[in-house]
């Protein structure tokens, strides 16, 4: 009887995955017949125009959109889109200051309003923050940013946890540091549409884009290396990214 509920999600996982390749290769379809690359480029001279012409405006704008969209679980890759149309240190600002904003307000969200729910419903995360909270401090908690352990976990436990406001404020926004400087940078990096149009995908081959992009993508791995062998045993690192992992 255990292989049925086992069988039933495996069914749903692969209409999941046809469904979605069904909408990919419709959308790509459309694109390819309706919808040039010259014609977004043409879109894109606006935005980047608009954006020159209205400095102050447009990031005021960008962050209201962007510090919205940090409340959405599963919406990565902001970071690059930021840098690739602000520039490194605008969206290096905009992402770092977006994602600790909405992270505080999901904290405090979980701590005044929710907090027995998410205890109930993250039991063993919740008492195991508390245990190493009181072991190693903001240690703890800036590890857990560094190692990039799911933002739609990390915060609403910690607001059900013993963690101060101001420690998980400012572990937030310097755990998220390094990794928000290296996709604005990947952002920075890649061409922009006019130049893919005229160069071609070849415009996309660049040294500093790979190295920061293979730099990013090994930093969670070093961090929770680190962590394994200084800090918080690996195994409590593997049970929490299997508790949260969204993607």
């Amino acid at each position: 009887m255990s292989g049925f509920p086992a069988t039933g999600r495996k069914k749903r996982k692969l209409l999941i995955l046809v469904i979605a390749a069904i909408l990919l290769s419709g959308l790509a379809w459309y694109v390819n017949h309706y919808i040039s690359l010259e014609t977004l480029a043409e879109q894109e001279s606006r935005i980047r125009a608009y954006i020159a012409a209205n400095p102050w405006r447009s990031f005021i704008i960008g962050f209201g959109i962007y510090a919205g969209l940090a409340l959405v679980p599963g919406t990565g890759g902001k970071a690059i889109v930021y840098g690739w149309l602000f520039g490194f240190w605008q969206a290096l600002i905009i992402v770092t200051v977006g994602l600790t904003l909405g992270g505080m307000v999901i904290f405090s969200l979980s701590r005044y309003l929710f907090q027995e729910s998410i205890e109930r419903r993250y039991t063993n995360f919740v008492a195991l923050m508390n245990k190493h909270i009181e072991k190693e401090g903001a240690y703890y908690l800036l590890a857990l940013r560094m190692a990039h352990v799911p933002y739609s976990i990390v915060n609403p436990v910690s607001g059900a946890s013993r963690v101060g406001s101001w420690t998980f404020c400012w572990t937030t926004a310097l755990g998220l540091l390094p990794a928000n400087a290296i996709w604005a940078y990947v952002g920075v990096r890649l061409p922009s549409l006019r130049e893919l149009a005229s160069s071609g995908p070849g415009s996309l081959i660049d040294l500093p884009l790979i190295v920061a992009m293979v730099v990013c993508a090994a930093l969670p791995h070093l961090v929770r290396w680190a962590i394994s062998h200084f800090g918080i045993p690996a195994t409590e690192t593997r049970n929490h990214d299997a508790a949260g992992h969204e993607s």
